[in-house]
């Protein structure tokens, strides 16, 4: 497994494999989480130009050599093409399907299946970057030198700055997770609600872990690969997915 996109009912699922010619190919598959059950949608060879990005949950960017598409990914029948701009300047997919957009101090929301797009949000300021997370807003405005970037929310109050210390670090609203490995065994997890003005750690031991994460659920959980040392049965020391669980 690559990666995984995780919303609360369904995962989109990244796999890569080797194929005896010794090419690669990319497999997508929608994990349910009721039922467990496990669908692949697409496959194709690992250097064609596609991509599946912004799951919500429903709805997916598809890419196809520049060509973009919104697909709802629970019945595939919901397919709508968008604009090219896009392809030149970040976006972000809401829950009902629409593309938000920062131009300056305001933010735009474009509706694909009717081509029409309002502005949802208008600033004091102009900002160059938009995060946005479960219906809230996070903007950004990097130093003169772009080596750091400051954040503020919808009132335009600061809330923290971005540099190549934390720059790694992932951020979920005022969640805050620093994962490091501490020597080739053991990894370190520190993370912080208050946007990292106070942290609590957790440091492991007993298993080798892979240098980054496959990825995170909000503030809740955290998914890694990690084989044990310290089992005594061989078939006990094995690679498999852990899932952690951030306690306050």
């Amino acid at each position: 497994m690559k990666w995984i996109d995780t919303s609360q009912d369904y995962s989109l699922v990244e796999a890569q494999s080797r194929l005896p010619d010794n090419s690669k190919k990319i497999s997508q598959y929608l994990l349910d989480h009721k039922s467990l059950k496990l669908v692949k949608i697409d496959e194709y060879a690992s250097d064609a130009k596609i991509n599946y990005e912004n799951f919500n949950g429903k709805y997916v960017i598809y890419s196809n050599r520049g060509d973009l598409k919104l697909i709802n990914l629970l019945n595939r029948e919901e397919e709508y093409p968008l604009p090219d701009y896009l392809n030149n300047q970040p976006f972000y997919l809401t829950a009902q399907g629409n593309i938000l957009t920062l131009q300056k101090n305001q933010i735009i929301s474009y509706d694909p299946k009717t081509q029409n797009q309002q502005i949802i949000k208008s600033f004091k300021n102009n900002y160059d970057i938009l995060l946005y997370q479960d219906d809230t807003f996070i903007l950004g405005k990097p130093n003169l030198l772009k080596t750091s970037a400051t954040f503020y929310n919808e009132e335009e109050k600061e809330l923290y700055t971005i540099d190549s210390n934390n720059a790694n670090f992932y951020r979920y609203k005022n969640f805050v997770c620093d994962y490091k490995s501490l020597s080739s065994i053991y990894p370190s997890i520190r993370y912080s609600y208050d946007y990292g003005q106070t942290w609590f750690e957790q440091k492991f031991t007993g298993f080798f872990s892979a240098s980054r994460p496959i990825g995170f659920y909000k503030d809740k959980f955290i998914i890694f690969h990690a084989s044990f040392h310290d089992k005594p049965e061989p078939e006990n020391r094995g690679g498999r997915i852990l899932i952690g669980e951030f306690e306050k």
